[in-house]
């Protein structure tokens, strides 16, 4: 079944492993470690590429904070400017415009 949604996929940059090694101290958190597993983002279905910067500039910071939020919660050391431009530096963006939905089962949701 085709889901009415597109997804958004973040690969994290080295400004955001340089961010996150500050935190941790040395380590071996390397791009292709911190990219292993990512967060896929459900947004509205969009029908060309005309739209995806306007769709980015919707949910960047929402995303940016969650990404955020999920290596580290103390909202003290995340980065003052969070801003898109910001947000381009330390992520690369994919977007795929169709979802298929292989699972018979309905879907739950968390808040």
């Amino acid at each position: 079944m085709v889901v009415n949604r597109s997804v958004m996929i973040l690969r994290a940059k080295e400004p955001f492993r340089q961010w996150l090694i500050s935190l941790l101290g040395p380590s071996d958190a390397n791009l292709e470690k911190i990219n292993e597993d990512n967060t896929v983002y459900l947004i509205p279905e969009y029908e060309d590429d005309s739209q995806k910067d306007k769709l980015l500039k919707k949910y960047y910071k929402k995303i940016f904070e969650q990404q955020l939020d999920d290596w580290w919660e103390d909202q003290t050391v995340w980065p003052k400017n969070r801003n898109l431009s910001t947000f381009q530096k330390w992520f690369d963006v994919e977007f795929h415009s169709v979802v298929i939905d292989l699972v018979d089962a309905e879907w739950i949701s968390e808040e």
